[in-house]
């Protein structure tokens, strides 16, 4: 059976990624391998393993096909999710230009300052943080405001250095709302708009999750800052909440929120004879958002020489962010080609494997590729379809394998050491990414099977 020809591949790519070998470009030559194997014991065209998603046009040469294979990927993914990522980048670029979320930041870190309980503190900076992470979607770029900002008063406060680092580390893990990638692929298999699925899908398991997480955060970085022998020391390494010379007004820190509030004015619970995108959403801000900024500066220039920062942020997404998500994608199509994913799913309907465990294991591979790749993006977006299939091969709701395995690859993106995330944070701390992960480590486990766990009370 050529579907166990997919285990050496695997570990073989797991190996290389490991290594440090080019991760888009070993995932992309996995997954061309994989899918000549296919090609090869099936006698099948390319066109057969496409699927109707993807605009597929032989050339007329198999050999030529198999790149085409990865053209039609690039075209779907860069107009859909592609599309998604790179707006949502380019506007947290463009909000972190202006002071906008350096300005939201410091308004949130505020409340923490009257505070006199450390790991109390800690856990109550995650949840803002995470909250945050709403309309600031880009966990490393959130991370940097939180380390200027909430890092000063984490320090203040008494905790270490290390479990400030961890904390802010591990506060986008979640990936949720409008604006990320992962909840819009989740909301379109399950055949919701992206608003229906954040208020009434994603939001009701978030909470539950935050708040377990928090907690234990504050149990394991009490304990292991005791352990380590760390003292309440009042101090502040370097890092300043403030920006000399620059002077942002404080209603900017609403601006972020603007996209978030046009997808959820313009959508079923709100206007319902007119709907837009998170791409829709993230254009019509930024023009908004300038017209505001050259009215505040009284300069026309300035505010478009800032709105450039949008752009620019896109054009690092796409080499980043989007070229691994159809590398990663490339290398999902590889799997199904040799037979892997009917394998799984025959296995189900055998009923050799309850849902489940099918879920932990969909949790499991998910977690690892974002843990070796740094992106929990690729991650989910390579490997969601699949929970979508075995769920109804399972009989069960989607939305109770899919909800789980979009926590488990922002979880795992925390647990990467080669996560920008986590090397910021690390670099603040002082510290290798090795020492950042040992605390995040428990925090970010009880986040995934927390995510398991409320989402089967909730709608099992």
């Amino acid at each position: 059976m050529i579907a166990y020809m997919a285990v050496p591949v695997v570990f073989i790519t797991m190996y290389m990624i490991i290594k440090n070998y080019q991760t888009h470009t070993t995932l992309t030559i996995s997954g061309l391998l994989m899918l000549t194997i296919g090609v090869v014991f099936t006698q099948g065209g390319i066109a057969e393993f496409m699927g109707a998603q993807y605009k597929f046009t032989t050339t007329g040469s198999t050999f030529f096909d198999l790149f085409g294979a990865f053209s039609a990927i690039m075209s779907e993914r860069t107009a859909t999710i592609g599309m998604i990522a790179m707006t949502s980048a380019g506007f947290a670029a463009y909000m972190s230009k202006i002071g906008a979320a350096d300005s939201l930041v410091k308004a949130c870190a505020k409340p923490l300052q009257i505070i006199n309980k450390p790991y109390l503190i800690l856990a109550m900076a995650f949840i803002i943080g995470q909250t945050l992470n709403l309309v600031i979607p880009s966990p490393a770029g959130l991370a940097m405001l939180l380390l200027i900002s909430f890092y000063p008063i984490l320090i203040q406060a008494g905790v270490s250095p290390l479990s400030a680092a961890v904390v802010i580390g591990t506060c986008g893990s979640l990936d949720l709302g409008p604006g990320s990638g992962n909840s819009n692929v989740a909301a379109e298999l399950l055949d919701m708009s992206i608003t229906e699925y954040f208020a009434t899908t994603e939001i009701l398991v978030a909470i539950p999750v935050t708040l377990t997480v928090a907690v234990s955060h504050f149990f394991v970085q009490k304990w292991f800052d005791k352990r380590d022998g760390h003292k309440n020391q009042q101090r502040v390494d370097n890092i300043t909440g403030e920006e000399k010379g620059i002077s942002i007004p404080k209603f900017y820190a609403v601006l972020p929120f603007l996209p978030l509030a046009l997808l959820m004015i313009f959508s079923d619970i709100g206007i319902d004879g007119i709907k837009i995108n998170a791409p829709i959403a993230m254009f019509t801000s930024l023009i908004l958002i300038v017209a505001i900024d050259a009215c505040k500066k009284r300069n026309l220039q300035l505010a478009l020489e800032h709105s450039f920062e949008f752009f620019k942020g896109m054009a690092g997404a796409f080499s980043t962010v989007v070229v691994l998500i159809v590398a990663a994608t490339m290398f999902t199509l590889g799997l199904d080609a040799i037979g892997a994913i009917t394998a799984l799913k025959s296995m189900i309907l055998a009923g050799d494997i309850h849902y489940i465990l099918i879920t932990i294991f969909g949790m499991s591979i998910i977690a690892f590729t974002a843990m070796l790749t740094g992106s929990g993006s690729a991650a989910f977006v390579s490997f969601a379809s699949l929970g979508n299939e075995l769920s109804s091969a399972a009989g069960v709701k989607a939305v109770q394998m899919l909800v789980p395995m979009q926590h488990a690859a922002g979880f795992g993106r925390s647990l990467s050491p080669v996560a920008a995330v986590v090397i910021a944070v690390a670099v603040a701390a002082k510290v290798s990414p090795f020492e950042v992960l040992k605390r995040a480590a428990i925090p970010c486990v009880v986040g995934i099977f927390s995510t398991l766990f409320y989402t089967q009370l909730i709608f099992a």
